[in-house]
C-alpha cells in the first residue's frame, strides 16, 4: 500500500529528491516552469508525457518542493532489491501492465491515496513514447471520475537526451476536471477525456 499522504516520507526519500535536483541541475541544466500551478493540498493527479527513464525522478524531485507524490511504477521494479524496498517505503504503487482488463490492485491503491488527499504522478501513455504517438490509457479518466481529483497536465522536454547531458525542461499546464457524461456512456467519456488530456499536455510549449 502507498504511504499515507499526510505522513512525512522517510528521510531517505527527501535525500534522494535533493540529490536528484542537484544532479539534474548540474548535468542537465533542468528548468521547471509553472510549479506555482500545483495545488499544495487536496487530491491531485499530475499527468505527464513520457520520453525516458529519467522522467520520473526529474518530475517527482522537482514536484517534491511543493508536495510529495505517490508514483505508479511497473511491478517488476518492486522485485529488484533494493529498489523495491525503497519504492514501498517511498509511496510507490506497483502496477501490472500486462494484466488483462487492468490491475485492480493498483487502481485501489491509487484511489486510496487520492481519497486521503494524496498526489499521484501518472504517465498516461503507459510507457516511453520513443518518438511514437501512443494512445493514452483510460485509467487517468477513471481515477479522476472515481476520486473527484483534478488532473494537472505537465510536459517534459528533451529528457530523451538525458544521457547526452541535454537541457531538460518541465512545464506545468492547466487543471482539468472529469465531468460525467449526460448520456451515461462512461467508456466513451473516458476515451474523450484521455484524448483531451493528451492534447492539454502537448499544447504546452517549451517557450
Amino acid at each position: 500500500m502507498p504511504s499515507e499522504p499526510d505522513i512525512e516520507r522517510p528521510l531517505s526519500l527527501l535525500l534522494f529528491y535533493a540529490f536528484c535536483r542537484i544532479f539534474f541541475r548540474l548535468f542537465n541544466s533542468i528548468e521547471v516552469k509553472g510549479l506555482d500551478r500545483v495545488p499544495a493540498s487536496g487530491p491531485l493527479i499530475i499527468a505527464c508525457n513520457h520520453l525516458s527513464n529519467s522522467d520520473p525522478p526529474a518530475l517527482t524531485s522537482s514536484l517534491a518542493l511543493v508536495r510529495l507524490p505517490n508514483v505508479i511504477a511497473k511491478k517488476e521494479l518492486f522485485s529488484v532489491w533494493p529498489i523495491g524496498w525503497f519504492l514501498r517505503r517511498w509511496g510507490g504503487i506497483p502496477v501490472d501492465r500486462a494484466r488483462a482488463g487492468g490491475d485492480l490492485g493498483a487502481l485501489r491503491g491509487c484511489l486510496g491515496a487520492l481519497k486521503k488527499n494524496g498526489c499521484l504522478v501518472i504517465f498516461p501513455e503507459g510507457t516511453r513514447a520513443m518518438g511514437r504517438k501512443l494512445k493514452p490509457k483510460p485509467g487517468v479518466a477513471l481515477m479522476a471520475h472515481k476520486s473527484g481529483a483534478p488532473v494537472l497536465a505537465a510536459r517534459i522536454f528533451n529528457s530523451d537526451n538525458f544521457s547526452k547531458l541535454g537541457k531538460i525542461t518541465i512545464k506545468y499546464g492547466t487543471l482539468r476536471n472529469f465531468e460525467p457524461p449526460a448520456d451515461g456512456d462512461l467508456k466513451a467519456a473516458y476515451a474523450r477525456f484521455s484524448e483531451t488530456l493528451m492534447s492539454d499536455i502537448f499544447s504546452i510549449k517549451e517557450e
